[in-house]
């Protein structure tokens, strides 16, 4: 269904962007507010959690019309999957100084993280009749 293809591509999206931010704040900065209140706020980080993995099921499912009934677009919901565990395990750290700390000695996979995610959101919703097996 397209409207669950269209959520996906969002979510994958929003995923990349909140990676991207440490690395490019400037021109991100419309993302910090939006990255503090999921890391301090528990309530959109179970939202966020659940929503990745409702966007995955849901793309494994109902994929878009020419992919196949059960396996469907599993790269995009491999990523939305992996980004809903990602964060709900970096931000529910207690100790903001560990998950800080943590953080900057991995800011350059991070980065690249970020990048992989964003390529394979835009290679979903640029090609949405190919199956991304």
């Amino acid at each position: 269904m397209i409207q669950f293809y269209l959520l996906s591509v969002f979510y994958l999206l929003f995923s990349a962007l909140l990676l991207l931010v440490d690395s490019y704040r400037r021109s991100l900065s419309f993302m910090l507010k939006a990255k503090s209140r999921i890391r301090e706020k528990q309530k959109l980080l179970n939202l966020y959690f659940f929503s990745g993995i409702a966007i995955f099921l849901l793309l494994l499912f109902f994929p878009v019309s020419p992919g196949p009934q059960i396996a469907g677009d599993i790269v995009p919901a491999v990523f939305s999957l992996g980004m809903a565990f990602f964060f709900r395990i970096l931000y529910s750290e207690r100790n903001r100084e560990r998950s800080d700390a943590y953080l900057a000695g991995k800011k350059a996979r991070l980065k690249k993280l970020g990048f992989i995610c964003l390529s394979a959101a835009f290679v979903h919703f640029l090609f949405p009749s190919f199956v991304l097996l």
